[in-house]
This record gives C-alpha cells, sequence and structure tokens, in this order.
C-alpha cells in the first residue's frame, strides 16, 4: 500500500528498510545495467577498472532507491563480480587464498557506498517531507487565519484541510448539553462515544482507527473537537495533526467569540432601536392624538357655539394630523422592511421632473408660506425607481426642509444630469446642520441637539431616504450651506435609467 503523500511519518522520523515496486524496478535495471558494463570493462582492462564500475553501480543505486536498493545492489553486485569476473570465471570458488582480501575489501567498499548513498537520499526525503509539513501547515493556518467566523472555518476545512490531509474532517462544538456537530451529522455518534475519553487524555488525542479525535481548546478549557476519518492512503502523521490541532482551536476559539460579540452588539443595538422607538412613538404620536381628540371634543361640545371659520379650522387640523400619522406610520413600515434586507420592488423609468412637481404638490398644503423655486429640472431625466418609495423619499426630505426653515423662506430644488447618474438637491434657508451632524443625521432616530429652542421631528425621515437611496445604488449626503449662506442642503445621487425614455 502507498504510503501518505504528505503526513505519512518516515519510519518515526528515523529510517527503515522498505522498496516499493517503483524501487525494485529501478534497482534491477541498474544491476543488469552493471553486470553488462561490469563484463564488458573486465574484457577490456582488468579486474579493478571493473570493480571501479561496480562500486558507481551501487552508488546510484543507492542514490536512486535509497538504502535498501543500495544494499540490495550491493549483494549482487558481490554475486556477479564474484561469478562473473574474478578467476575462476562463472564459479563462486576461488583461485587462491590471495583472492580473498580484494573480493572482501570490494564487498565492504560497496556496501558501505551504498549505505553512504542510500542514507543520503533517504534524508533528502526526509527533509522534503518536513518541508512539505512546513509548507501545508503554513497553508492550512492563512487559511483558518481569514476565517472570521465557524462557518467560515469549516468551509476552511472542507476547501483546504480535507485535500492536504487527504482525510474526512468534521468540527464539533462542545456545549453545556453535548456536543454540536458543525459538519455531516452521521459522525456525531462516533464523537459522543469518544468525548469522555478525549476530556480525560493528558495529549488531547485518541486514536482510534481509521478515526483521530482532537480535542480543541481555548482559554478557559476545552470548547471543540476535531474528527478525522482517515483515508485509504495511509496513517497520518500524529505530530502534524497536533499542530494543526492547535491552529483550529486557536482559530475556533477567536470566532466563537467573535459571534458572541456579534451577539452582545446586536442586543445592544436593539435595545437602542426598542428604546428609541418607544420614545418617538410616544412623542410624534401622541401629539397629533393629543390634538385631534381635542379638535373632535370641541366640535362635539361647542359645535352649535362655533362659527364656520372655526368649525373649519377644526376640521382642517383633524385632516392635517390623521396625514401627519399617516405618515409616520408609513416611515415605520419603511424602516422595518429596509432592517429586514427587502429590496424595493415594481422598478419603473421614472421622470425626475414629473415626480419633484409630485412631491411638491404633497407637501404645499403645510408648507405655509414656504416658497418653492426650481433650477434646471430636464423633463428628460429619468431613474429606475420604485414610485411610491421615490415619492416618500422626496417628501420626506421636504417635510425636513419646511419643517426647519422659517415660513417666508424658499425652499430650491434642482436636478442635474451627469452622464450616469442623476444629481438632485434640495437646498432650504433654515438653521442649518452642524458639521459633526452632516452625517449621523442619516441614523435613525437622531435629533439635532441645539441650544435654541427649534421643532423635533421624528427622526426617520432622512434614515428611510438613506436606505431607499443606497437600496437603488444611490448615495444621499447632507452639505451646508442651503440657500443663501445658510440653511442645509441634501444631495441625493441616482443611477440614470438607459435605453427607456420618461413616464
Amino acid at each position: 500500500m502507498p504510503s501518505h503523500p504528505i503526513t505519512a511519518d518516515l519510519a518515526s522520523r528515523g529510517f527503515k528498510l522498505s522498496l516499493t515496486r517503483q524501487g525494485l524496478a529501478s534497482t534491477a535495471t541498474v544491476i543488469l545495467v552493471l553486470a553488462l558494463v561490469g563484463n564488458l570493462v573486465a574484457a577490456h582492462y582488468d579486474e579493478v577498472t571493473a570493480a571501479l564500475v561496480f562500486m558507481l553501480g551501487v552508488t546510484v543505486a543507492g542514490a536512486v532507491g535509497g538504502l535498501s536498493s543500495a544494499l540490495i545492489a550491493a549483494g549482487a553486485a558481490f554475486l556477479i563480480f564474484n561469478f562473473f569476473i574474478t578467476q575462476p570465471a562463472f564459479s563462486f570458488r576461488l583461485g587462491t587464498e590471495r583472492d580473498l582480501a580484494p573480493l572482501f575489501i570490494f564487498n565492504l567498499c560497496a556496501i558501505v557506498t551504498g549505505i553512504l548513498a542510500g542514507r543520503l537520499r533517504d534524508r533528502s526525503e526526509l527533509a522534503k517531507l518536513g518541508n512539505a509539513r512546513l509548507t501545508n501547515l503554513l497553508r492550512l493556518s492563512r487559511a483558518l487565519q481569514s476565517a472570521g467566523r465557524v462557518a467560515d472555518i469549516t468551509a476552511a476545512l472542507a476547501a483546504v484541510a480535507e485535500p492536504i490531509l487527504i482525510a474526512r474532517l468534521t468540527l464539533f462544538r462542545l456545549r453545556p448539553g453535548g456536543v454540536e456537530c458543525l459538519g455531516p451529522a452521521d459522525t456525531a455518534r462516533d464523537v459522543d462515544a469518544m468525548v469522555p475519553a478525549l476530556l480525560a487524555s493528558d495529549d488531547g488525542m485518541l486514536v482510534e482507527r481509521p478515526l483521530v479525535a482532537i480535542r480543541l481548546d481555548g482559554s478557559e478549557g476545552a470548547i471543540g473537537v476535531l474528527l478525522l476519518e482517515e483515508s485509504g492512503a495511509g496513517p497520518m502523521d500524529l505530530y502534524l495533526l497536533r499542530t494543526f490541532g492547535g491552529s483550529v482551536s486557536v482559530a475556533f476559539e477567536r470566532a466563537i467569540l467573535s459571534e458572541q460579540n456579534a451577539e452582545r452588539r446586536a442586543s445592544v443595538k436593539a435595545e437602542e432601536l426598542k428604546t428609541a422607538l418607544l420614545n418617538s412613538v410616544s412623542h410624534d404620536f401622541r401629539t397629533p392624538l393629543t390634538a385631534i381628540s381635542a379638535s373632535a371634543s370641541s366640535l362635539r361640545l361647542y359645535r352649535d357655539k362655533l362659527d364656520a371659520d372655526t368649525f373649519d379650522q377644526f376640521l382642517r387640523q383633524i385632516v392635517d394630523d390623521c396625514e401627519r400619522l399617516n405618515r409616520y406610520t408609513s416611515n415605520l413600515l419603511e424602516m422595518s422592511k429596509l432592517e429586514v434586507g427587502d429590496d424595493p420592488a415594481s422598478l419603473q423609468t421614472l421622470g425626475v421632473a414629473d415626480m419633484i412637481g409630485v412631491a411638491i404638490q404633497r407637501v404645499r398644503p403645510r408648507a405655509c408660506n414656504r416658497h418653492f423655486e426650481t433650477i434646471g429640472l430636464d423633463t428628460h431625466i429619468a431613474v429606475s425607481a420604485n414610485p411610491a418609495l421615490f415619492e416618500l423619499v422626496l417628501i420626506n426630505v421636504l417635510d425636513n426642509a419646511i419643517l426647519y426653515s422659517p415660513d417666508d423662506t424658499r425652499i430650491v430644488l434642482s436636478a442635474e444630469d451627469l452622464g450616469d447618474r442623476c444629481r438632485i438637491g434640495i437646498a432650504d434657508e433654515g438653521c442649518g446642520i452642524p458639521e459633526d451632524d452632516l452625517v449621523r443625521v442619516f441614523e435613525r432616530f437622531y435629533r439635532v441637539r441645539r441650544s435654541e429652542a427649534s421643532p423635533r421631528g421624528s427622526g426617520l425621515g432622512l434614515a428611510i431616504a438613506k436606505g431607499f437611496v443606497e437600496a437603488l445604488g444611490g448615495s444621499i449626503k447632507a452639505q451646508t450651506p442651503g440657500v443663501a449662506n445658510g440653511g442645509t442642503k441634501i444631495v441625493i445621487e441616482l443611477p440614470i435609467a438607459t435605453g427607456t425614455r420618461a413616464r
């Protein structure tokens, strides 16, 4: 059976007499050539020259086949030299006693030469094995270092470790309730039976051929088990497996800690979002509900005492606050969709000028005396977007401009064709945004802290706009100043719709 190409232990890092079929064939070839050349040299020269040829052949056999080949070639050279070369020829008998010493010295030199050549070759193979071990450990370590999650480790084991070790690898995680299999489940029963003995093992390894279990130790004790099922390529090098197990332990613990930290961060983030949502709901929903309740109560109690203008004012207040609640609800729904990763559906080619006109008409009733101006609205500029969500983006940004700008000021809207992108600008003459908050205003529920009294929005409008714009492959940012060296300008960039005409 051929030895394991990478992890076979070369006689426990020593030497042993073994000969493969390939080595046996090469040795037989060397012996055959040795016999032919030696006899030709002996016929034309003398026995000393022929002996040197045989010595060269033994050296070649040792260099090619190792120690075993060298010893076989030395024995064959002795027999061939004695039978064909020394006198009397074709006989193992010696002519005189004086012929014994040269033959003995020749045999001894052949054996020594073969041993030296064979050991040199075997040491070379051992060095190659060591280099291969270090190279593959480096490859395995690099693959594990780049694995940031437990799933990445299992993928690295399957993609890199299994081809190198020529074994099937399964990773298990030790939990208080038992062993969790992170790979094929058909080996879980084997690990369940091996875990008690493995935990009690001093070296952290349990070998039950063809299975090899390695305990993965972390900073606070055992964290997992790596199970290897050997293939038919021969036994694996246990020294290499221990070193490899240490690398897996470090990567596994790092991945576990990373996932635990991610879970903690997600939990903290969810708690912060819950608190912010409750605060927003309690403030932004309670205010219009209170106004609706007050207006409705006044209409019910004092209906006969109110003049027509006051009566109409109460009704208009109810309608405005209902629309305000509807916008808050839409913002919350769209935020939840973006949180779970829903992509905008029903994309259409939309004319930017038309959509800006629709958005202005939607917000005009609550704009009071603010003046809307448009600059460079080319009717041929079109983007690919969902109509409802694109309108919601524009309305949210316009509502922000209305909320944070004084009455009787300008809100300027512009659209510019940049070739492959459309740049939409919405600028106001309001109180502006501090430079440190230009990025944070797009975070959910974030409100700029001001020393002076100012309106308070829901903190959702710009966050919704950012999520939708980025989902379409665009970008959104805030700039200062807006109009007339004051206020804020929101800049939206979306990909231009190509190959179609604006709707």
